[in-house]
């Protein structure tokens, strides 16, 4: 599955009007989220440093991400696919974003040179996730019966991921999504 997203990547990279954005929804305070419009799929850097009130560490942050890995997500939380040294055309990422990713995910960001000498943006580690509507952002644009049936199913998110072990640290809103099918996933 991850040779298959990377060669789906690859594929939309080539498009000449292919180009990095930032996620729609609220900014995190742990991780920076970007995506390509015509990919379903976002790429989410951990932060260097975490802005208040989080007291967490890059370190804890990845090993959540391992204990979900091997543990029973019940369909209420994303896939993550792990890459390491994913390397994009410089051309795809606006100057804009480059600089916010730079000051925000130093350490993460790098740049550098290509086989054929032409720039790349290197993301030294990230997770890739698909696409999901963030649930503030859900709720406020769909009428009232598909605003009421998302938090109800987002309450039974909170509750199956209970039920197999797993807490959500934050309850926010923003920190659930909707699938294309309607599903609430932490």
């Amino acid at each position: 599955a991850k040779t298959e997203l990377y060669r789906e990547l690859v594929a939309h990279l080539a498009h000449p009007g292919a180009r990095f954005e930032r996620a729609p929804g609220a900014r995190g305070l742990v991780m920076e989220v970007v995506t390509l419009r015509s990919l379903n799929v976002v790429f989410k850097l951990i932060r260097d440093r975490f802005l208040p009130p989080k007291r967490t560490t890059r370190r804890q942050v990845m090993a959540q991400y391992e204990y979900v890995l091997k543990r029973d997500r019940t369909g209420r939380l994303c896939d993550a696919q792990e890459f390491e040294r994913l390397a994009v055309p410089r051309a795809r990422v606006p100057e804009a974003l480059l600089a916010e990713l730079r000051a925000s995910a130093p350490s993460t960001v790098r740049e550098g040179a290509g086989p054929d000498g032409d720039g790349r943006v290197v993301l030294q580690h990230c997770y890739v996730e698909r696409r999901l509507t963030p649930l503030d952002l859900y709720v406020r644009g769909v009428d009232l019966d598909a605003a009421v049936a998302a938090v109800d199913d987002y309450g039974c998110a909170i509750r199956d991921l209970a039920a197999s072990g797993i807490f959500a640290g934050d309850l926010l809103l923003k920190n659930f999504g909707v699938s294309r099918h309607g599903r609430v996933i932490f």
